[in-house]
């Protein structure tokens, strides 16, 4: 195998991890966004839960 190829294949390594990453980076933002949702959501259950404890007691 000679320097040129080695190279190349270097190249294409390279090009495939940045393929890689930008995908992985897309999945971590939507996960993000998916858990900030969430949180928000249990902050309003949250907050519903102890205005019926306020209620009752």
């Amino acid at each position: 195998m000679g320097i040129s190829e080695k190279v190349m294949d270097a190249l294409r390594a390279g090009i495939l991890l940045n393929e890689r990453v930008t995908t992985l980076l897309g999945k971590v933002e939507r996960i993000d966004q998916d858990l900030r949702k969430i949180n928000d959501r249990v902050i309003r259950l949250e907050t519903m839960v102890e205005i019926g404890k306020r209620s009752l007691g």
